[in-house]
């Protein structure tokens, strides 16, 4: 019997130690996967936490940006062009030498029965309504009208009817321009004329 025993003690002695070297293995293992997983999450913390500190820098740099705009609002500047006629009233041309330079001349007569009537007389100069937008030439195309500098209409022939005009001083200033919408300049300076009237309102206190 004691023989016989004996290949069965060896035999539990091996699995023994094949199950401790097992579980040797498996703790091993086990602290390795665990040391990873804490490493990560540390480097997954200080990444969040490297993420929020940008993203609170940045939203500070918003934040003293848009507070030195409203501090110091952007002005315009008195040369910027806002609208369609600023665009196209901005070039000239000007009259070339040796080219009769053309004039103009404006006068405001009060209408009989209602509003104003604008005379705009010109020399060297010739109205062409058809061809507006046209090829441009120094010595034709249309008149622009401005009330108190602000713009009102085109001129395409000498009396133009006014159904109102505002009350107080106004000045009315007419300009030759080409075809193009150019403003006609003479040594630099745009050809023009103004006239100042004043319209009476019964109904404001003197």
């Amino acid at each position: 019997m004691l023989g016989s025993s004996i290949p069965h003690v060896q035999i539990l002695m091996a699995i023994y130690q094949i199950c401790r070297t097992l579980s040797l293995g498996t703790i091993i293992g086990a602290t390795a996967f665990l040391n990873a997983c804490t490493s990560s999450s540390q480097t997954l913390g200080s990444a969040a936490n490297a993420e929020a500190a940008a993203g609170t820098a940045t939203e500070t740099q918003i934040e003293a940006v848009d507070q030195a705009s409203k501090s110091s609002p952007a002005q315009d500047s008195p040369q910027t062009v806002r609208t369609t006629h600023d665009v196209f009233h901005s070039k000239t041309i000007e009259v070339p030498a040796g080219t009769p330079v053309p004039a103009v001349t404006v006068r405001v007569e009060q209408d009989e029965v209602s509003g104003w009537n604008l005379y705009v007389g010109t020399a060297n100069f010739t109205f062409e309504p058809a061809k507006v937008n046209g090829e441009s030439s120094a010595t034709a195309g249309h008149a622009d009208l401005y009330i108190n500098d602000a713009p009102v209409q085109r001129i395409y022939s000498t009396w133009t009817h006014l159904p109102t005009l505002p009350s107080g001083d106004n000045v009315l200033r007419v300009t030759l321009n080409a075809n193009g919408h150019e403003t006609l300049t003479t040594q630099g300076a745009p050809i023009e004329d103004s006239v100042t009237i004043n319209v009476y309102d019964p109904n404001l206190p003197s």
